[in-house]
């Protein structure tokens, strides 16, 4: 049963969100505080934004950056999100998850605390071919 699998209060996993003003921006904010584990994911596409800034009326292109972490570590992402963004006044907003599957809750929780580094996709596949697996298979 789906509820079953369901947990309440999502293992206190929060989403941050944010706008960058480029795809590049974006991505480096994601993928560092995802390599330094203060994010399990970070989501990003391109979104049409309409605000105002020093009294004119802005239309342009902006990335939406939604990413997922701990409560626990949110004061440090969203440090890390200030000293990375370009931005004078960037919008950072937690949303915090009513419910997460157990299953990806125990993922966070073991990827998150799990100390050893992460490695490349490359790296990753020489390793699995050397023991026999192939990981483009595991996708």
């Amino acid at each position: 049963m789906i509820i079953e699998t369901m947990e309440k209060e999502g293992k206190n996993i929060i989403f941050v969100y944010t706008t960058c003003s480029s795809l590049e921006e974006a991505k480096d904010i994601g993928f560092s505080a995802v390599n330094e584990k203060i994010a399990i994911s970070a989501d990003y596409w391109l979104v049409n934004s309409i605000y105002p800034w020093k009294g004119v009326i802005q239309e342009g292109d902006q990335y939406m950056l939604l990413i997922a972490t701990q409560k626990s570590r949110s004061e440090e992402l969203i440090k890390h999100i200030e000293t990375r963004h370009s931005y004078e006044v960037p919008v950072i907003a937690i949303f915090k998850s009513i419910m997460t599957s157990q299953m990806y809750g125990f993922w966070v929780d073991n990827t998150l605390t799990n100390k050893d580094k992460y490695i490349s996709e490359t790296e990753a596949e020489a390793k699995n071919q050397a023991e026999g697996y192939h990981y483009s298979r595991l996708k």
